[in-house]
C-alpha cells in the first residue's frame, strides 16, 4: 500500500506522534531505492516507507531539497512488527544508527521486528 492507503486505513496512524529511526536503510534486492522507518505511539506499528531514486544517490540528495520528487503513491509502506511501548521498540533496536549504515540493512532491521517484537 502506498503512504497515504496506509495512513487512511486507520485514522489513529495521523493523529499519533512518531519516533523515527533513520532514513538511510537499504537492501541489496533495490538497490535505487532508501527505507525510512518510524515508530507510530497510538498503534505501536514500527514501518518503514521505501523511497524510489531512480536515479541513484545523486537522486536522493535532490529529493531531499525537494526537487523532483516522486508520487506519494510510489512511496510504499511495509509494517514491520508492533510494540507496546517506547522503550521497548528502542531496546529492540538498539545500535541501529550503526546497522542502517551497512550494506543490505533492512533485513537487521526486520528481525528486530519479528514474532517475538515487544
Amino acid at each position: 500500500m502506498d503512504i497515504s492507503q496506509f495512513y487512511d486505513a486507520d485514522p489513529a496512524r495521523r493523529e499519533s506522534d512518531e519516533e523515527g529511526f533513520g532514513d538511510g536503510w537499504s537492501t541489496e534486492a533495490d538497490q535505487h531505492s532508501t527505507y525510512r522507518a518510524n515508530w507510530l505511539y497510538d498503534t505501536g506499528e514500527l514501518y518503514t516507507v521505501r523511497e524510489p531514486h531512480p536515479g541513484g544517490l545523486f537522486a536522493r540528495y535532490l529529493d531531499q531539497l525537494d526537487i523532483d520528487q516522486v508520487d506519494t503513491s510510489q512511496l510504499t509502506v511495509e509494517v514491520l512488527g508492533r510494540f507496546d511501548s517506547e522503550a521497548a521498540v528502542k531496546q529492540a533496536l538498539a545500535g541501529w544508527e550503526h546497522e542502517m549504515t551497512h550494506t543490505n540493512s533492512l533485513d537487521w532491521l526486520r528481525a528486530r521486528c519479528g514474532p517475538s517484537a515487544g
